[in-house]
């Protein structure tokens, strides 16, 4: 895979974290877990699905970051950070909350960034009466852009594996695959926003109707991966994340388990 995802972590191997078989869920140490989950993930689509793994490396470069602004006051501004995907006719796809959590009635600016780091102005065309909403890129040359994406959505299916991808806690991949914290830039002052591509989580399909995601390798998803795009087989979007399920251990808080929750684009 070309994605920047860790390609010189030769030291991850593919059992890294456990003594089990590889059916089990890939675990790894959580003050690492960005690192190592998002190589692990990598490393199991070029093992198990090495034709998946090529074709999602035409998609990643329509993911973007988003930072939806909101809740002005004389001296500032709140913000929600989430994912989204540029799809085929140039709307973005995301999750609906993104925009809506804790965000009073009032302005609202925005900003997505793609993985090489142009920005975009965007407003909110559609709210869908589950957790997704839709985008549109404003400006007539940022949407002739977006209009080239090749990316439609696709149905889920029971047991299919999926990619899902995300910006976590405001981090991203670097293109030597280094975990960095994501900067906006200041275009006044000729700073560049960060170019970095989201991580990487392997899952299948346990619930296609209710779109649950059990995970094959990765990490529990946190917020800002939040309207990340699930992908199927054909690479096609067949959700957004909406929330993690975590079972954790009661003496150390370490998880255990999860299920991530998505909402159907169907």
């Amino acid at each position: 895979m070309k994605f920047g995802f860790f390609a010189g972590l030769a030291a991850c191997s593919l059992g890294a974290g456990h003594s089990g078989a590889e059916e089990k869920q890939w675990f790894v140490n959580r003050n690492l877990v960005y690192e190592r989950g998002s190589a692990l993930s990598e490393e199991y689509l070029g093992k198990h699905a090495p034709e998946f793994s090529k074709r999602l490396e035409s998609v990643i470069p329509w993911i973007v970051r988003i930072e939806v602004r909101h809740s002005y006051m004389k001296n500032g501004y709140s913000s929600n950070h989430g994912t989204g995907i540029i799809l085929k006719g140039g709307r973005v796809l995301t999750a609906k909350h993104v925009l809506t959590e804790k965000a009073k009635e009032g302005k609202k600016q925005i900003l997505l960034t793609t993985t090489d780091g142009r920005g975009f102005p965007a407003e909110i065309i559609k709210e869908g009466e589950k957790d997704w909403a839709m985008l549109q890129i404003t400006g007539k040359e940022s949407q002739e852009m977006a209009m080239k994406s090749p990316v439609v959505m696709g149905k889920a299916t029971s047991k299919q594996i999926t990619a899902f991808f995300g910006y976590p806690a405001r981090l991203g991949l670097d293109e030597k695959g280094r975990v960095k914290s994501f900067h906006q830039g200041n275009e006044t002052k000729g700073v560049p926003a960060s170019k970095l591509s989201p991580l990487l989580v392997v899952a299948t399909v346990s619930d296609p109707e209710a779109m649950k995601l059990k995970p094959l390798a990765g990490f529990p998803p946190v917020g800002g991966m939040s309207g990340g795009p699930v992908l199927n087989i054909e690479g096609k979007v067949i959700g957004v994340q909406n929330s993690v399920s975590k079972t954790t251990e009661d003496a150390t808080g370490k998880v255990l388990s999860y299920t991530i929750n998505a909402t159907p684009t169907s």
